[in-house]
């Protein structure tokens, strides 16, 4: 009895040593897994760094996209010095991401546009980084805020545009708009001019370009001659004319008129806007011009759906595409499917932003061929399509 008794005691312990080793080990490796998952926890909010730089990169992307828009004297508010593109930092890393900002609907890979505003992928990361990484102004050889009294103070880096210079020269004829009063609290709205050009005989243009007094409440213009309805240029804050191929013009006859269609919004002050319109004369060697081909999208049987088609009886080179978007209207696609059974994609743009209509001009005149069918669709709305073309 006193073995057998032994023998169990030694039982007992034995599991209760192992017991205890198992406990132990089991403690130990979950603190190791709990150590490992606050490691992890804490490195995703750890400071990232960066070496995109304000001074250098940041300044350069503001400076082709933003302070267009984004200036003092501007529609929105200002991005020229560190300061104030500081502050925003997380606001323009959201709007970057979800492509709000810069305001262009085209979708890249389809058609190249001179008047594309939109970012690259190597800026979107450059600012992503530099927000993420908490925006460093500079590499730290120069503190703006020391100032050395032996020498000249460092001026700041800051994005700036000109505004008060014609980009493509000294216009051959300039016409001011009628003023227009934008009142206090006044909704965005569309208004039209009228503009005499006196020309006793016929003239040709090959450039259109429009200069607004008051950027802060203009937010798009469009131009057409009255006599002929034919679509001449437009105005966006980051494009602000249109200039046609050599050798190519847009005929004004005797006594013609343009019709300006500004699109204004609203403002916390009185404000008294009147633009300039300036055009360029091109010369007689300028023998062949433009013409607007319309299209206009139907509903079709899908109920959605809004499309129409239209067979080219000669050879075309589209210039421009000017798409009318309704509220509503998700997505457009102009494609020009071929005789040979291929199909290129002209436009395809989405996610309008309807404060910022804009045209789509070509960086060169895109050719489209007799007997190809060039057919315009859209989703959530009819779009009339103007297509600038010789």
């Amino acid at each position: 009895m006193t073995y057998v008794s032994r023998h169990k005691d030694t039982k007992a312990l034995s599991t209760q040593s192992a017991l205890r080793v198992f406990v132990s080990l089991w403690l130990m490796t979950a603190a190791a897994g709990w150590i490992v998952v606050f490691s992890v926890r804490a490195f995703s909010h750890e400071t990232l760094t960066t070496t995109v730089l304000f001074d250098r990169e940041i300044v350069r992307i503001l400076n082709k996209h933003c302070v267009m828009c984004h200036t003092e004297n501007g529609p929105s508010f200002p991005l020229e010095t560190y300061e104030q593109t500081w502050l925003q930092g997380r606001k323009i890393r959201a709007e970057t991401i979800a492509r709000h900002m810069p305001p262009w609907a085209a979708v890249p890979g389809y058609g190249q546009f001179v008047n594309d505003n939109s970012l690259t992928l190597r800026e979107t990361q450059f600012i992503i980084s530099w927000v993420e990484g908490l925006g460093p102004r500079n590499s730290g050889t120069v503190f703006t805020n020391v100032v050395d009294s032996s020498g000249k103070p460092r001026t700041a880096v800051r994005a700036q545009a000109d505004f008060g210079r014609w980009q493509l020269g000294q216009p051959d004829l300039t016409r001011d708009l009628n003023a227009e009063t934008i009142d206090p609290g006044q909704p965005k709205q569309v208004r039209y001019s009228i503009i005499d050009l006196g020309l006793t005989a016929e003239r040709r243009i090959r450039g259109v370009e429009y200069m607004p007094s008051d950027r802060r409440v203009v937010r798009a213009a469009f131009f057409t001659i009255q006599e002929t309805g034919q679509w001449i240029g437009s105005w966006t804050p980051w494009h602000g004319f249109m200039e046609l191929p050599a050798g190519v013009a847009i005929r004004l006859p005797a006594g013609s008129h343009i019709r300006a269609e500004i699109h204004y919004q609203s403002f916390k002050d009185r404000v008294v806007e009147r633009g300039t319109l300036g055009l360029f004369f091109a010369d007689k060697a300028a023998t062949t011009t433009t013409a607007d081909l319309v299209i206009e999208a139907k509903p079709d049987a899908a109920g959605n759906r809004y499309r129409a088609e239209l067979r080219l009886a000669a050879d075309m080179r589209a210039v421009a595409l000017r798409p009318e978007i309704p509220p509503g209207v998700k997505s457009i696609e102009v494609s020009a499917r071929k005789v040979d059974g291929g199909t290129d994609v002209l436009l395809f743009a989405k996610d309008f932003a309807a404060d910022w209509p804009t045209p789509y001009i070509f960086k060169d005149p895109a050719l489209v061929r007799r007997g190809t069918v060039l057919s315009v669709t859209s989703y959530g709305g009819p779009v009339k399509l103007t297509v600038s073309r010789y």
